[in-house]
């Protein structure tokens, strides 16, 4: 399965262009980061409508458009999965994101207009092995079968396992210690706050690290 930023990269690129306008106050610049947040991982999306002068309509359709970009990520769709199975990696995809855990710091001063904002996040380290442990397990039924299958059912069983052993995990999710990333919010040249792409790519990669798939 791909990884990328695992989750959130392209919601975020999408929802933080919708920024609220006009003059921004420190307490501001940490409301709107963490409302971008909470709309992004979390499907929370009161204050961000606020802010963005949007419609929770709009800002629920950006968040499933995600799931959808999660699932062509994956490489999930293009595998011959049975549509059960596919429709339960996706609710799990939401499932995972929602167990995001960060907390946005204050905001300070940083040139004209512009703001940083220190977000302490816990990386998610559930799925440390997880691969692994799913090949091991289908290849040891492979072992007893007197025929082996066709490529698409070995997929089947590959990833239904790994499902399995992702549903395991996150019903007691694990994360690793407490890093900081700093974010910048500022106006673009007609006045617009926004945060920089770069910015929200280092919050996902550091909320799902590669390792932990």
């Amino acid at each position: 399965m791909k990884k990328r930023g695992i989750l959130a990269a392209i919601l975020i690129m999408v929802m933080t262009m919708l920024s609220g306008c006009g003059g921004m106050s420190a307490e501001d610049a940490q409301s709107y980061l963490k409302s971008v947040l909470d709309a992004s991982y979390k499907g929370e999306f009161g204050t961000y409508v606020e802010w963005t002068k949007s419609t929770e309509e709009e800002a629920r359709k950006l968040y499933e458009a995600n799931i959808d970009v999660i699932m062509q990520e994956s490489g999930l769709t293009s595998l011959g999965l049975s549509d059960e199975l596919v429709a339960n990696y996706r609710q799990l995809f939401e499932n995972i994101i929602n167990l995001v855990k960060y907390e946005v710091g204050e905001a300070k001063e940083a040139g004209d207009k512009e703001y940083t904002v220190d977000v302490m996040l816990e990386p998610f380290a559930g799925f440390d092995g997880i691969a692994a442990e799913a090949e091991a397990a289908v290849t040891a039924e492979l072992e007893n079968m007197t025929e082996i299958p066709e490529q698409s059912a070995i997929n089947e069983m590959y990833f239904q396992k790994q499902y399995d052993l992702m549903s395991e995990r996150i019903a007691s999710p694990e994360y690793g210690d407490t890093v900081t990333v700093t974010v910048t919010v500022k106006p673009d040249a007609n006045g617009v706050y926004f945060i920089e792409q770069s910015d929200m790519t280092a919050l996902d990669e550091a909320l799902f690290p590669t390792e932990s798939l």
